[in-house]
Order: C-alpha cells, then structure tokens, then sequence
C-alpha cells in the first residue's frame, strides 16, 4: 500500500482512539483492540529502552499473529521470547531449525499476566541482550527492521520484508512520531542552581 506519506495530516485526533494516528482502516474491532492495548507500551517502551514503537507494534503484530496465538492468548507473550518471566512460563510446541531441518520441540516460553508486561519486558530484553545494542535508539524503522534481522531475532529470511510491510501498511511510524514528540528529558538533573 502506501508508505503512509499524508496519513498523519489526514488522521483524526489521537484523543479519539487508543491506536494513536496510525491506518486502522478496514481492520476488525478485536485488531483495533489488540492495537489500542499496544500502543501506550510500545511508545513508552521509546522513552525507557529506545526501542522503535513502530518496530515493537509490527514485531507483537507477526509474532502473535494480532494476539490471537495460543502463546499470546494464554501465555500474553507477544513476542516469543523464551524463559520465564517472574518465575512464570507456559509451555509449547514450536519448531527450531536445525542441521538443515525444522524439528518440532516443546519449549518454556515466558507467561507474563498482560499484554503491557510483555511489551515492556520485550524492550527490556532487547536493551539488555548485547547482540541487539545496535538497534536500541535507532529512529529509522528500516534500519532497525534490518538490524533485528541481521541480529538473530528471527531465522526468517524474509523478516525484515514483512516487518516493513505491516509498519507501512498501518502507518506505524506515526507511533514513532508520538514517541520522539513526547519525548522531553530523557536524563537525570544531578545538580541545579537557579541565578537572578
């Protein structure tokens, strides 16, 4: 489709809806939920790890297929992530690649009690996890689609491809806009003094 060039000008009012100024046009009212539940996380998660909103909304959108994966629906993980988060994970079948084959596994995945938990948490892994250091405060979305590929997250050779679609398609980089125009002061005052 478009790569949202008039949208945010064309877009109502963020103060209508909880998706922000992003393209939900045609979508289902349980996708415009799922979005609407994502949306603060994914621009909070700008301000508190530096990562890309529009990059976390199309990740959770792939990964969990719009929240309606059996990872996302009973486990809130959004984003695949492995482990336990808390103490707490769920376990399930996936497919792992390995010596040239898919083989199907069952593996701890991390079970978070919300949607928000798991957004925060993904931001937090990616700042916290080395491998992704050079994505975190990237402000261009197809460098950062490229640099999560090309660090591992994903074996799919076409992951950066989709990423940019779905970011292109909903207009996702409007979140990205809310974030960095949000975004005051980022650092600490150690020391104030105040003349005149």
């Amino acid at each position: 489709v478009s790569n949202g060039q008039a949208d945010p000008q064309n877009a109502t009012s963020s103060t209508v809806s909880g998706t922000g100024n992003i393209n939900t046009a045609g979508l289902s009212a349980s996708r415009v939920q799922f979005l609407e539940s994502i949306h603060q996380g994914a621009v909070d998660g700008w301000k508190q790890c530096g990562v890309l909103p529009s990059l976390t909304a199309a990740q959770a959108i792939i990964e969990s297929g719009w929240g309606q994966s059996a990872l996302a629906t009973q486990g809130h993980n959004l984003f695949g992530i492995k482990g336990s988060y808390n103490g707490q994970s769920v376990t399930m079948r996936t497919y792992e690649y390995y010596g040239g084959r898919y083989v199907r596994i069952n593996d701890a995945f991390r079970a978070y009690p919300s949607n928000s938990d798991s957004i925060v948490d993904h931001g937090r892994f990616l700042r916290e996890n080395s491998r992704y250091s050079n994505l975190i405060g990237q402000r261009d979305y197809r460098t950062a689609t490229r640099l999560i590929r090309q660090d591992g997250y994903a074996t799919d050779p076409s992951y950066t491809t989709t990423l940019n679609s779905v970011i292109q398609r909903y207009n996702l980089t409007a979140w990205d806009q809310e974030a960095f125009n949000n975004t005051v002061n980022t650092g600490h005052i150690d020391n104030l003094s105040i003349q005149g």
